[in-house]
């Protein structure tokens, strides 16, 4: 082999020793003992992936089926699974339109979802609410940056397939059929209609199909069939096959020959909001000679037209029939009632006539329970020492003009006293809201008051907690000794998150929120509220070096309500202290960029020997120069101030490494020999700590042995990590 002479040792030493020449700004890599990357391989070389790309495409069904949301969403490269989260979102006032979800208002459903794609199953469907979907990509087991959510709009939501949402059959209107009719179903191709003789639904029988462009169908009867009462049910059918639930069961039945009269001036006594536990209807009595007279009693409901039997059986001599309803009644619900003639001949029991069912044909027929307000909230008033609480009116109350009364207590389950009785003449605000500013209480209830009748009280509601204050963020920290916490996979610590309750108030606990965005994305990394601590050790998984997290911090009532949290600040956003090994790596990137604007270092022969300066892509300088020193060579290397990158790429957040200090190298004519000295990345940058070389061998030209020693600081250069030795191939991987 063909002999190095002295200036070549000198030139393949400083070539070699830090292994940093660069070909369009790739590195060679410092391990001598695996083959050196060629030119071809620099170029084509691929980038390295850091972080994801949110999905893209979210399609969610929007009443498609009966029983579940089912979700697709283009693929995501270097993604192992996807987060998907929920918001269920009630209709507004109008019962049309929904409020877009923000951070707050979505849980996870499925913390790894593995493939592209997701089938919500509802085994309690809710065909009122919308469901809200937001994704994602994650690659936890290589440490990538999950990607932000996907953007939260109304092609994210989807809804259940509903059944048709009334369903009505005639009651003796033709003895020759029964007419039965139902809402439409947006989409739907066909409407399946099936009937049976028990009020229990059991043993119904596929009657019939239309066709969507009908939402009535005429069952015509046989004669043994006249007179005889059936139910009914409904379900749509959609194009795919799917079929909707079954509406109520719709009772019908035909007129027949010799029925009596329809009973007559049918009124709700005591309908309006007057009694608390039943409503009690009443009726003009009905007279057919040759029979005995009882009558039926129905209601129907303002949640649906199904007809409910109240009781069949009720006789009176009375010229005015009166029935107390006292069956499964609801508060905030408004019924309508319907009363039917049931004659018996009077020798022949068997022989029973029905007339048809009176016509709920006006207010007098309807009836409800004095109830208290269906919905209530409470928010901070912009007066000291004050709440505003928010209540929509009691049912009824474009007829009654309600009091109202507040309760209050200082906890949920203990007993609720009166606060006060408002006297004064409310007005509905723009959203169908009462207010009223009350003394601040931990928890209120509301009632309505009619004359001397008083409604139950109605659920209870708390105010949402003001935000927590001084959210603080480590960064780069040792909370309180690193040896009991794990670094993950990209070799960064946890962060510690801390904040103090706000003051004058006392929120039950706290969730916790983080972003890589300060201002969207936000995703909650409690399941459960801090309730015993105003701190939390946030394990993120995913973190990278060089990246900012933004913490949210949201106080909560006992009810697990809140929604004020506090501000982005430059407090609130952490980062983890990194692991030595990967901090070296971090650090060795401005080296490595440093060297490149070197020119002397990287020409052959006897032009490597000399001195020269470079200035660094953002500031300070790198001192070169290189010399003989008896039968070798010195080659020293001085940084002063010196820095390349900004953090993440902004200048706004400042530089990443900023750089004073040696590394300087000593070989021997066969370019064997040592480096020594010490680099300090300052404070000012992300992760202030230092460099030692002096442990460091070089052999043949290049770093072949020994190790690095760093120590690793937070923001006031406290020490982190202390001196540990990092192999001398970590950073050229």
């Amino acid at each position: 082999m063909k002999k190095f002479n002295f200036i070549l040792a000198v030139l393949l030493m400083s070539f070699f020793y830090t292994a940093c020449y660069s070909w369009y700004d790739e590195k060679i890599p410092m391990d001598t003992k695996t083959p050196k990357i060629n030119l071809g391989d620099l170029l084509y070389k691929e980038k390295e992936i850091t972080s994801l790309t949110s999905p893209k495409q979210l399609i969610v069904s929007q009443g498609m089926y009966a029983k579940s949301i089912k979700l697709r969403w283009d693929q995501v490269p270097y993604a192992s699974s996807y987060r998907l989260e929920r918001a269920v979102i009630e209709p507004e006032a109008d019962g049309l339109t929904y409020k877009i979800p923000e951070d707050g208002d979505f849980e996870v459903i499925n913390k790894y979802v593995w493939s592209n794609s997701y089938t919500d199953f509802f085994n309690i469907p809710d065909y009122k609410k919308h469901y809200y979907y937001r994704i994602s990509a994650e690659n936890i087991q290589k440490g990538l940056d999950s990607s932000e959510y996907t953007e939260v709009t109304d092609s994210c939501s989807g809804w259940l397939l509903s059944p048709p949402q009334s369903i009505d059959s005639g009651k003796g209107e033709s003895p020759d059929y029964i007419k039965v009719e139902w809402s439409p179903v947006a989409n739907a191709v066909s409407y399946s209609i099936y009937r049976g003789e028990k009020p229990d639904g059991i043993g119904m029988e596929f009657l019939d199909s239309v066709k969507s462009n009908r939402t009535s169908y005429k069952n015509t009867l046989m004669d043994y069939e006249k007179g005889v009462e059936f139910y009914y049910k409904v379900c749509a059918v959609l194009p795919n096959g799917e079929e909707s639930a079954f509406t109520g069961l719709s009772l019908g039945f035909s007129s027949k020959e010799g029925e009596p009269e329809v009973p007559k001036n049918i009124k709700v006594v005591n309908g309006k909001g007057e009694s608390v536990k039943s409503l009690k209807i009443a009726w003009d009595s009905v007279s057919k000679d040759g029979y005995n007279i009882k009558y039926a009693l129905y209601r129907t409901s303002s949640t649906d037209s199904i007809f409910t039997l109240v009781n069949n059986g009720i006789s009176s001599s009375a010229s005015r029939i009166e029935f107390e309803d006292k069956s499964s009644l609801k508060p905030g619900i408004k019924y309508y009632y319907y009363v039917q003639t049931i004659a018996e001949k009077s020798d022949d029991p068997a022989n029973i006539v029905k007339s048809q069912f009176s016509k709920a044909d006006n207010e007098d027929c309807a009836g409800w329970l004095l109830s208290p307000p269906a919905s209530c909230d409470v928010t901070d008033s912009d007066e000291e020492g004050k709440n505003l609480l928010m209540w929509t009116p009691s049912i009824g109350n474009d007829e009654v003009s309600y009091k109202y009364k507040i309760y209050s207590c200082d906890t949920m389950d203990g007993d609720f006293n009166e606060l006060l009785l408002i006297q004064d003449e409310l007005t509905l605000n723009s959203d169908g809201f009462y207010t009223y500013k009350v003394d601040r209480r931990p928890y209120y209830t509301i009632s309505a008051v009619n004359g001397s009748e008083e409604s139950i009280q109605s659920s209870v509601v708390a105010p949402c907690p003001k935000a927590p204050v001084n959210v603080t963020a480590s960064k780069t920290s040792a909370l309180d000794g690193l040896e009991k916490y794990e670094a993950n996979t990209n070799g960064v610590y946890p962060v510690k998150v801390t904040w103090d309750a706000p003051a004058g108030d006392n929120p039950y606990g706290y969730y916790v929120y983080r972003s890589a965005k300060p201002d969207s994305s936000f995703r909650k990394i409690t399941d459960e509220p801090i309730t015993d601590a105003l701190e939390f050790i946030d394990n993120n998984e995913t973190a990278r070096a060089g990246s900012y997290y933004y913490y949210k911090v949201v106080s909560v009532n006992m009810l697990r309500q809140g929604k004020n949290s506090n501000e982005q600040t430059e407090a609130s956003k952490g980062y983890g202290a990194l692991t030595r090994e990967q901090w070296f790596r971090e650090y060795n990137k401005t080296v490595k960029k440093s060297q490149s604007r070197l020119t002397l270092m990287h020409k052959g022969g006897t032009s490597a020997l000399g001195s020269e300066s470079a200035k660094g892509g953002i500031s300070g300088t790198l001192a070169y120069k290189a010399e003989m020193a008896g039968l070798g060579a010195r080659i020293t290397m001085h940084y002063t101030n010196y820095a390349e990158f900004y953090i993440g790429g902004e200048e706004a957040e400042g530089v990443y490494f900023l750089l004073n200090g040696d590394t300087n190298t000593s070989a021997n004519m066969s370019a064997n020999g040592s480096m020594d000295g010490t680099n300090r990345a300052h404070k000012d940058g992300m992760y202030p700590g230092y460099a030692k070389y002096d442990k460091l061998e070089i052999k043949g030209g290049g770093a072949g042995g020994g190790y690095y020693i760093v120590c690793t600081m937070d923001k006031n250069e406290n020490t982190v990590l202390a001196e540990g030795n990092v192999d001398w191939v970590i950073g050229e991987e």
